[in-house]
């Protein structure tokens, strides 16, 4: 549909509550040369889900974190320290060679993204709440793209943030109970993505005779490294969860969807100049795999630059990376 509007230059919405089905449609609507558009992820995909378990007029995002702290061992707070019902605390964890210390655990919401704000203010509740805790355990449905340059930032070591099972509810609904699925959930790190050092490079062109000088920069970025959150996290029967994990560890970058790069990027809105991905051959003949170089050549700036890279991996989770630089 969004395909047609393109072709009849008619602006145009769409949604859908799948993540594959988004990416089919970026690519589709890339590979027709479309005009730059606006990418939002605003599903609220775990609520549907606790809807459909709980009861519409029964589910209420307390009890879906109370699930969750539970699952990973963490008793709820009293409730006039904890009237969202999302915190719960572990003792007598041993954490950096201390026994009895004390752990914050927090669950955030699935109808939002898990960002700075989130982080910021587990923090905070960290250093004051009940007289505060030695460290913060932040769970997490879905996350901004940027939350790995925002853990960087923080550099607070009594902060850990981890990913919930994106099939915990399914999970659920199989198992009948939350006490049968105890001690069989594993919460995992989150997947992230490194880079070799951009090189932006100042271009002056051969002019002929009577041309005007159009100075351009060319920009050559290189993806490094890709390392995906725990296969254990991931709806895999056994055996391809090992096929999967040995892909991993041989050929990380071989588990990229799509990615793209914003020469430009504000902190806000990511404007795509560049992108590639699995299936299109435009790039290279290789339909199984991105290409893990590009070379952009753009407008010339003065001062640095902040270049932004984002990665979608076969299973839709998605990592971004932020590099400022200047020129060589």
């Amino acid at each position: 549909m969004q395909q047609v509007a393109e072709r009849l230059n008619r602006r145009w919405i769409t949604t859908d509550i799948g993540k594959p089905a988004c990416m089919v449609m970026r690519k589709r609507l890339i590979d027709q040369e479309s005009k730059p558009f606006l990418y939002q992820a605003i599903g609220d995909y775990q609520v549907e889900a606790a809807k459909t378990h709980f009861g519409k007029r029964d589910f209420r995002i307390g009890d879906l974190s109370q699930i969750v702290l539970s699952l990973y061992g963490a008793l709820p707070l009293p409730p006039e320290a904890n009237p969202q019902r999302n915190l719960g605390q572990i003792a007598g964890v041993d954490f950096g060679g201390r026994r009895g210390s004390k752990t914050l655990v927090l669950a955030d919401s699935p109808n939002k993204l898990t960002g700075a704000a989130t982080l910021k203010k587990a923090i905070a509740q960290r250093d004051n709440l009940l007289g505060g805790w030695d460290r913060v355990v932040v769970l997490g449905w879905n996350f901004e793209p940027s939350i790995g340059e925002t853990i960087t930032g923080l550099n607070d070591d009594r902060l850990e943030v981890l990913v919930i099972p994106p099939d915990l509810l399914d999970r659920l609904r199989k198992k009948g109970s939350v006490d049968k699925l105890r001690g069989q959930v594993r919460f995992s790190s989150l997947q992230y993505l490194t880079l070799h050092p951009i090189e932006r490079v100042a271009l002056t062109p051969a002019l002929s005779q009577g041309e005007r000088e159009e100075n351009q920069e060319r920009l050559t970025v290189r993806l490094k490294n890709y390392v995906l959150l725990s296969p254990e996290a991931i709806n895999l029967d056994d055996a391809n969860r090992a096929k999967l994990q040995q892909v991993a560890n041989a050929e990380p970058l071989a588990l990229i969807e799509y990615w793209a790069v914003d020469p430009d990027y504000d902190g806000e809105v990511f404007r795509s100049v560049w992108q590639d991905y699995r299936g299109n051959t435009a790039n290279d003949a290789d339909a199984l795999r991105v290409v893990t170089q590009a070379v952009l050549t753009v407008p010339p700036k003065d001062g640095p630059r902040r270049v932004c890279v984002r990665v979608v991996d076969v299973f839709g989770f998605e990592a971004e990376v932020v590099a400022t630089v200047g020129l060589a």
